[in-house]
């Protein structure tokens, strides 16, 4: 497995939330984030997709990326969709996990994760740096949920507004400092476990 799957099928509605399923279950089942010597999981990641015409997901940005870049924006960073004229779309990156010598740490939260992955980068005098996607040496079997997205406005106009695109793992585990207890019951009461 050299390189992470993001194609998806626009036959359908159904087609394109198909797609989200597998493509949450492999990058969360199968592949690492890797800042130079620390190795990070993904527990946390909320899709966002316009197709015009099938999928037309208005809180999607617009973007020129090609699919499988890291894109930088105001609220975080994605992994991109291919962007045509009639498409865009991206995976925001809400929750990581990292293990050390002290235990595992949880960081929750788009902001956060921007701010952990500077944190782990070598100092300016150092070219060399290491970023990017590797597949784990080992998968453990973990259980992954879907539940709506976090944070749209209630007055956006948007039919996907409550659609079960954010996919998450080890909820009992996040950093309570970042997500509260109360949220977390929140969160799971309206989740479902997805099939792997």
């Amino acid at each position: 497995m050299d390189q992470i799957n993001l194609t998806i099928d626009i036959t359908s509605k159904e087609t394109i939330q198909i797609s989200f399923d597998r493509i949450a279950q492999d990058l969360i089942l199968n592949w690492q984030l890797k800042i130079n010597d620390i190795l990070f999981s993904f527990t946390e990641i909320e899709f966002y997709y316009f197709y015009k015409g099938i999928h037309e997901d208005n809180a999607t940005h617009e973007h020129d990326y090609d699919q499988g870049s890291w894109r930088f924006h105001y609220q975080g960073l994605d992994i991109t969709f291919q962007s045509t004229e009639i498409s865009d779309g991206g995976i925001l990156i809400r929750g990581l996990k990292s293990e050390n010598k002290s235990g595992k740490e949880y960081v929750n939260g788009p902001r956060r994760i921007l701010e952990t992955i500077f944190k782990n980068l070598n100092p300016v005098a150092v070219v060399q740096q290491q970023f990017g996607l590797i597949s784990k040496i080992v998968t453990n079997s973990i259980e992954i949920f879907k539940t709506g997205r976090h944070g749209l406005s209630i007055s956006q106009e948007n039919s996907y507004k409550d659609s079960p695109y954010r996919y998450y793992t080890d909820l009992e585990n996040w950093n309570n400092k970042h997500v509260s207890l109360s949220e977390k019951t929140k969160i799971e009461s309206k989740s479902h476990r997805i099939e792997i």
